[in-house]
């Protein structure tokens, strides 16, 4: 099969969840053997240094830039006001491109394709209004429930207010774009609340996974080492640390004397970092070369997640190298990771320091649910499921998972 793969952004170097699941899609569609054109809607120069691992996948890659003055404003509070009357959301005017559009329509005139793999509700605006090929939408979680549950958080009335008002209008620009494509969602919890939002639609559950090769059993990690993963630009992860440092930790201090946490991941303006300066057991790494050396210090991974949507692969990670996890129940949400026995499960502050604290000094029960989470992602978010599931989303979508080529061989 021939495959036109549209992406908000460059998908390598893979250092977020969304650039890990693209990445592993073109991988899955490689090493099945076919033939991918990958047109990469990109911020900046720097998003593309890496193309020759991309050119290890695909026949032909081309970055267009994504920011035009418009775009640009569009990032900043000014742009938000701006956009408040509109009937589009806001993360549609970063992402419209005229020029990408241009040249989607143009490869379609000249190359015989039989698919398009569209990354993100909203690129679709960059599709011509007809197309001559099926559209594959990658969804990555259900962007109107999570600004929800980011309003629901919020005390101050305003961003209350912005956030519900942001949430109905990605909301009927969700519905619109699953309507017109065939929808990958990453678990069955997201795919029931995209088949109300439109029962029309056609949607497969395309899981995230993780490769369980590259992410390999480590050791015990360095004593009382608690960990959490992700990157601070993201509202989420930084409501997720702050959550965990002022309601968490007071009560694990207490209960597990001697405990360190660590939040790993980008933290571009340090402010984050600077604001827990003051406590000698907090540290924030920033960006770091390799997630996994860091996941390997860790005795327990936490994801104290109050807000979000999708599938957490920060979850998939740490279980991969078989360490043992406590989560919020929504940063599980979508996983089939079973509570108590392949993961710890707990939203209050106090009862989730307690399954830290036992898991810290309980080596043998720490042992046990690590070793059983490998096992689950093994079984059912490994490389292998991905590309199983990926063709039968294929042939549901009436197309062939059969190669044009045979297959490539990718170099690790």
């Amino acid at each position: 099969m021939k495959v036109l793969f549209v992406a908000l952004t460059s998908p390598f170097p893979p250092t977020n969840g969304h650039r890990l699941k693209v990445w592993a899609l073109l991988q899955a569609l490689a090493q099945d053997g076919h033939s991918i054109t990958l047109l990469i809607l990109a911020g900046s120069s720097e998003e593309t240094r890496d193309s020759g691992a991309l050119l290890d996948l695909c026949e032909h890659v081309e970055a267009l830039p994504a920011l035009s003055h418009r775009g640009a404003l569009a990032g900043q509070h000014l742009g938000r006001l701006i956009r408040l009357f509109s009937p589009q959301p806001y993360g549609a005017s970063r992402f419209r491109c005229p020029l990408l559009k241009e040249r989607i329509m143009e490869l379609l005139a000249s190359g015989d394709f039989d698919a398009i793999f569209c990354d993100g509700e909203y690129n679709m605006q960059n599709l011509p209004d007809s197309l001559p090929v099926p559209v594959l939408l990658n969804k990555d979680d259900v962007g109107y429930l999570l600004v929800e549950r980011y309003s629901k958080l919020q005390r101050n009335p305003a961003k209350k207010l912005y956030g519900w008002l942001e949430a109905q209008k990605i909301r009927r620009f969700e519905r619109e774009a699953v309507s017109r494509a065939t929808v990958m969602s990453c678990s069955g919890f997201d795919r029931n609340l995209l088949q109300a939002l439109c029962p029309a639609a056609r949607i497969t559950v395309v899981p995230n996974v993780v490769d369980t090769e590259k992410y390999a059993p480590a050791g015990e990690g360095e004593p009382s080492t608690v960990l959490y993963q992700g990157g601070m630009d993201w509202y989420p992860n930084r409501d997720a640390a702050e959550f965990f440092i002022s309601s968490v930790l007071p009560h694990l201090r207490r209960m597990a004397p001697g405990v360190r946490f660590v939040a790993a991941g980008r933290d571009p303006s340090g402010s984050v970092g600077k604001h827990f300066a003051r406590f000698p057991d907090v540290r924030f790494t920033g960006a770091v070369p390799d997630m996994r050396d860091e996941i390997a210090k860790a005795v327990v991974c936490v994801v104290p997640l109050r807000i979000g949507s999708g599938t957490r692969l920060k979850i998939l990670e740490a279980a991969a190298m078989a360490k043992p996890m406590v989560s919020t129940r929504l940063g599980a949400e979508g996983l089939d990771f079973e509570d108590g026995e392949e993961i710890l499960l707990a939203d209050d502050p106090v009862a989730f320091a307690s399954a830290v604290a036992d898991l810290l000094v309980k080596p043998d029960r720490r042992r046990a649910i690590g070793q059983a989470a490998r096992r689950r992602v093994e079984a059912q978010y490994s490389m292998g499921a991905l590309r199983q599931s990926l063709r039968e989303m294929l042939e549901n979508a009436g197309l062939s998972s059969v190669p044009r080529t045979q297959t490539l061989e990718v170099r690790r």
